[in-house]
């Protein structure tokens, strides 16, 4: 279910892709687009339609009057400031959290149709209708850094000096992804 509202958000977020896009301002310089707020509406939409009693958590709307202990976490468009500038670099997320454990997690990029989910013990990534385990291992040196502020672990954590650190990129392959 949440990989089918997943899916429907992406669609809406690639028919509105390349166009004109209306923003609108949330707080401290944030703000959404018309495409946040469709593709929300699509995925509460499939969520209460499959499990009305569940509550949601939108980045848009808000959180629902009575989450109850099976709560949706939605974030329709991560990465719309990416989007607003036509960089193809988002995703649809939605997780569910029941109690106090969060369950279920799908990252959906809209543009590749790479859908990225847990049900928990393992995750897949589902391309083409096909789901394939993914296992992490050793071999793999490609390192994404979100340089995006603010930077809760700043005191421990400097990006910067990592980058420039001889020993980190001799031994892997970092890439900058920004995502707002």
């Amino acid at each position: 279910m949440a990989i089918r509202a997943a899916d429907a958000a992406c669609e809406v977020i690639r028919r509105s892709y390349g166009r004109a896009i209306e923003r609108v301002d949330k707080s401290d310089g944030d703000f959404a687009t018309e495409a946040d707020l469709a593709a929300e509406r699509v995925i509460r939409g499939v969520l209460r339609e499959a499990r009305p009693d569940d509550g949601v958590v939108g980045e848009e709307y808000g959180a629902d009057e009575d989450a109850g202990s099976r709560t949706w976490l939605v974030d329709p468009l991560c990465g719309t400031m990416n989007y607003a500038v036509r960089t193809q670099l988002v995703a649809v997320d939605i997780d569910l959290r029941a109690g106090d454990d969060v369950t279920t997690a799908v990252s959906a990029d809209p543009f590749s149709g790479e859908v990225f989910w847990t049900g928990g013990a393992e995750a897949f990534v589902r391309r083409d209708g096909r789901d394939e385990p993914l296992v992490p291992g050793p071999g793999g040196d490609l390192v994404d850094l979100n340089l995006d502020p603010p930077f809760p672990n700043a005191v421990s954590f400097r990006a910067a000096r990592m980058l420039m650190d001889d020993a980190f990129t001799g031994r892997f392959r970092p890439r900058v992804v920004p995502r707002h």
